[in-house]
C-alpha cells in the first residue's frame, strides 16, 4: 500500500499522532515504575519472624511483580483498548482493519515486540499508517478516542 492509501485509512481512521503516544508510553511506564518500586519496596520491609507473615509478604511481593509485567503485556485489553496512559491521552487500541476491541492475544502480540525492540519498533510509527512493528503482528492499530 502506498501513500494515498495510508492518507485514505487516515481519513477513514482518526489514527493517533506518534507524540500522544509517545506521551501514553512514557505515562504507562511510569505506572508500571511504581508497581515495580512498590514490589522492591515490599521485599525489603522488616517483617515478623512467622511462616504466614513472610507468606503475606512474598505474596505480595510476587503479586506486585505479576500485575507490574501483566500491565506492560496486557494493558491494551483494559476497557476500550485503554490503559491508564491511553486514557490520558485520549487514544485507544482496536482491530485494524476492522474497528474491533483488543483481545488478549493482540495486547500480547503488539507488546512483546515493544519489550524486545523497542527503539526499532517505534520508529514505524513515523511512517505509513502509523503503527508499530507490534500492531502490524496483532492487527491493531491506536486512535483518538472520540
Amino acid at each position: 500500500m502506498g501513500v494515498a492509501d495510508a492518507n485514505a485509512l487516515t481519513c477513514f481512521y482518526d489514527i493517533a499522532s506518534p507524540w500522544k503516544r509517545l506521551l501514553a508510553y512514557m505515562i504507562d511506564l511510569f505506572v508500571i515504575f511504581l508497581l515495580v518500586a512498590m514490589e522492591v519496596v515490599a521485599s525489603f520491609l522488616p517483617f515478623p519472624d512467622s511462616s504466614f507473615a513472610r507468606g503475606v509478604f512474598a505474596a505480595v511481593d510476587s503479586i506486585l511483580l505479576i500485575a507490574a509485567i501483566g500491565y506492560f503485556l496486557l494493558g491494551d485489553t483494559l476497557p476500550n483498548g485503554q490503559t491508564v496512559g491511553k486514557r490520558l491521552m485520549k487514544i485507544s487500541v482496536v482491530g485494524f482493519p476492522v474497528n474491533t476491541r483488543c483481545s488478549v492475544l493482540q495486547s500480547f502480540l503488539r507488546n512483546v515486540p515493544k519489550a524486545l525492540f523497542s527503539l526499532p519498533d517505534a520508529i514505524f510509527v513515523l511512517f505509513g499508517f502509523r503503527r508499530r512493528l507490534g500492531d502490524m503482528l496483532a492487527m491493531t492499530m491506536v486512535i483518538n478516542v472520540r
